[in-house]
């Protein structure tokens, strides 16, 4: 923002973004966070050459597992928006969604909004695809919905998990709290706004990324369309598919470790570190994410070198690698007129 002058509301016809130089500041805590992990392996000789030799001697075989499980989550992702145009019958292909799910991943990362932003940008796909105003935006707001709801049922199962074990000590309370207020609050947030449409926000709204734009969409879907038992239950368990899909991706990458630990023990700590993730302000979760899997997977026994090593392997298969694609597909697509003329 340039001195007193209020930000446009992105709509699903126009461009998110937001202002280089906050954007650029969202990311200086998560790094710092990062480079302090970092650094307090690193300045451990033994075990900096322990971390080294984990990451050297990595079983090529496991990698090409996890890069399996990640191009599933890209067509889990797809497949909840494939739903959502199959029933009102607009033909289009899985895989060309996928390339909507990397951008989409990509726009998340960059700018934190709770997932909101990142699906107001696939509402522009799925237009520049065939699909009416109405079937967009109930596509891009049931995967909000989706993402909490799953998200919510993968930490009730976790949690349920360390009860079993004793280890539900009193950080993870506190981050649980924290997450549940915002897994409340943004889906009971779009259900009330579905019921109250006519409603129209004061001048805060510019001032909270997306909140226009997703009023500007709830108006746009048909009655009752977010709330049909068959949508949601299927994008909930294509949601949960993404996050089993994701534990496993670090699964294989502590096994190319050489690590044997239990499915049970790497979802727990994924999913704690997923709503570490959720409720921080850092985008992508950086710095916040890292500390949290590696604590938990030490907490459960697992070599603080090998946890970091699986964890950082994890993160450059789903953030940073699909990360600069991500954003030359954001760029360019965009940019060029969609088919028939219309607008982007």
């Amino acid at each position: 923002m340039e001195g007193t002058r209020a930000e446009p509301i992105p709509t699903l016809e126009e461009p998110l973004e937001v202002p280089a130089k906050r954007r650029r500041g969202w990311w200086i805590p998560g790094v710092l966070m990062l480079v302090a992990l970092l650094a307090f392996i690193l300045t451990r000789h033994s075990e900096e050459q322990h971390f080294l030799e984990l990451v050297r001697e990595a079983r090529p075989a496991w990698l090409l597992v996890a890069a399996a499980c990640q191009v599933g989550t890209y067509l889990c992702v797809s497949g909840i928006w494939w739903v959502v145009l199959h029933r009102a019958r607009v033909k289009t292909s899985l895989w060309s969604l996928a390339r909507l799910s990397l951008m989409k991943l990509a726009f998340d990362q960059v700018i934190p909004t709770g997932g909101v932003g990142g699906s107001l940008l696939v509402g522009r796909g799925l237009r520049r695809k065939g699909a009416s105003p109405g079937t967009a935006a109930g596509a891009v707001l049931l995967t909000v919905l989706c993402f909490y709801v799953a998200q919510a049922l993968g930490v009730g199962v976790s949690l349920f998990l360390l009860w079993r074990r004793s280890e539900l000590n009193e950080w993870i309370q506190w981050l649980v709290t924290a997450f549940g207020v915002v897994a409340l609050i943004i889906p009971l947030a779009i259900l009330w706004a579905t019921r109250h449409r006519e409603w129209t926000p004061g001048r805060f709204a510019r001032r909270i990324p997306a909140l226009g734009a997703m009023l500007k969409a709830i108006a746009e879907v048909p009655p009752g369309m977010l709330l049909n038992p068959g949508l949601l239950a299927r994008g909930v368990v294509l949601q949960l598919g993404v996050y089993v899909l994701d534990a496993a991706t670090l699964g294989a990458m502590l096994r190319a470790m050489g690590q044997d630990v239990p499915l049970s023990t790497v979802f727990v700590s994924f999913m704690v570190a997923s709503m570490a993730e959720t409720v921080s302000i850092i985008p992508g979760g950086v710095g916040t994410y890292e500390a949290a899997s590696v604590g938990m997977l030490n907490l459960f026994g697992v070599p603080v070198e090998a946890a970091l090593a699986g964890t950082l392997l994890l993160r450059g298969f789903t953030l940073w690698l699909p990360l600069l694609p991500g954003l030359y597909l954001l760029r360019h697509t965009f940019r060029s007129p969609a088919p028939g003329g219309q607008a982007g």
